[in-house]
């Protein structure tokens, strides 16, 4: 009797162990990342004919920058400041495609800044006293035959004097996150203008997003309207092997300094690929001016060339995994394709957003959340589903977890 009792609280127990088990809450699946911390395109990473010495860079707008290239101080940059001048005088009085601003009146005092610029050979643009010339032919004196003259003329008019004309010139920089940059004047003959080819590539960029700005960069030569002799660009290369601006810059200190842009189509998608040099000297017969425009030109044409298409992530490929410790790991894939514009070596970025089902079962093919995948403007988002189903955990597990 003793034994059968004994036996009989047993069975008790265990069946009571095994009810309890049964409907005890069994633990929620969880989600886990697959992605890695760094992501790069894959392949091997291209090689830029970089310029011995001296300071440059490349980009791609929207897409990438190489690091810059050579020494990383501030030097001067010459005429190159009046990227800076054109862009001021465009933000206080802004121009659309076709439209010439209001006109000034040429004073005789600045004829006089005309002639005495043009005795100590400085870059200038003929005036006249009397004539009255349009804001738009002011700024292409400005960017196409860079003319000191013109700078200053358009700095008086815009804050009344050079040197308040600098200090918007170094408020405006600190804005634009160009922090390596600091002006003197309108003009960048001062050699404390100083920056740097990663600075003033980025301020390129952002100017060439202005259309009157990116046309009048394209122009090789100038006709003044009453003037007889054409003005010419010192960007020879401009129309030249599709490149569409954008300046430059010489001067005893400054050596030869540029920054030049041009157009790649990859796909569907036109792109403005940018090259910047600074401080390159004369290399023999070649002035200084013209080397730093072929190795810059250089290192543009090689850059445009190693755009093209990658694909980051494939259909069907792992993203993360959801862990139910009743089955196998369920992999969460990619739904579609994801390609980005680009080259082997470039950094891009994956965020997912997930969200577990509340259901007890979910099928195959249930899609759970987003991939978002990011490199410089490019964004694609795409779903992320269910590779496998998820099943609602059996009896056997219940009683043995």
């Amino acid at each position: 009797m003793r034994t059968s009792w004994i036996a009989g609280i047993v069975a008790a127990l265990i069946v009571a162990l095994v009810v309890v088990q049964i409907v005890r809450p069994v633990a929620k699946p969880t989600l886990a990342d697959e992605l890695p911390t760094s992501l790069t395109i894959a392949g091997s990473k291209p090689s830029l004919p970089w310029p011995a010495g001296v300071q440059a860079d490349a980009e791609v707008a929207g897409v990438g920058v190489w690091p810059q290239h050579g020494p990383s101080q501030p030097v001067p940059i010459g005429s190159i400041a009046k990227m800076m001048t054109a862009y001021l005088v465009l933000s206080a009085h802004p121009l659309s495609v076709g439209q010439s601003g209001p006109s000034l009146p040429v004073t005789t005092q600045d004829v006089q800044l005309y002639t005495q610029d043009a005795q100590s050979h400085q870059s200038v643009m003929a005036v006249s006293t009397g004539e009255r010339l349009s804001e738009l032919t002011l700024l292409e004196g400005v960017l196409v035959p860079s003319g000191n003259n013109v700078a200053t003329m358009l700095a008086d008019w815009i804050t009344g004097s050079p040197s308040k004309f600098a200090q918007e010139m170094n408020r405006t920089a600190a804005k634009l996150g160009l922090t390596h940059t600091h002006y003197h004047g309108p003009v960048g003959l001062d050699p404390s203008t100083a920056s740097t080819a990663a600075d003033q590539m980025k301020l390129a960029a952002i100017f060439m997003q202005n259309p009157v700005f990116r046309q009048i960069v394209a122009m090789p030569q100038l006709q003044v309207p009453g003037q007889a002799q054409l003005e010419y660009n010192y960007n020879n290369l401009v129309g030249h092997q599709g490149i569409i601006g954008v300046k430059t810059g010489s001067t005893v200190q400054a050596g030869g300094c540029v920054v030049l842009a041009k157009q790649v189509t990859v796909g569907q998608k036109t792109l403005t690929v940018y090259s910047s040099v600074m401080g390159q000297p004369a290399i023999g017969k070649t002035n200084q001016l013209q080397a730093s425009l072929n190795d810059a030109n250089t290192l543009l044409q090689k850059a445009a060339k190693v755009v093209g298409t990658h694909t980051v992530i494939t259909q069907g490929e792992k993203l993360a995994q959801l862990n139910a410790p009743w089955q196998s790991p369920i992999p969460l894939v990619a739904t579609k394709r994801v390609q980005f514009i680009g080259w082997p070596g470039l950094d891009y970025s994956v965020h997912l957003s997930l969200k577990m089902p509340h259901e007890k079962t979910v099928p195959a093919g249930t899609v759970v959340g987003t991939a978002t995948a990011q490199l410089g403007s490019q964004t694609v988002t795409i779903p992320v589903k269910t590779a496998k189903a998820l099943t609602a955990p059996g009896i056997s597990y219940r009683i043995v977890r």
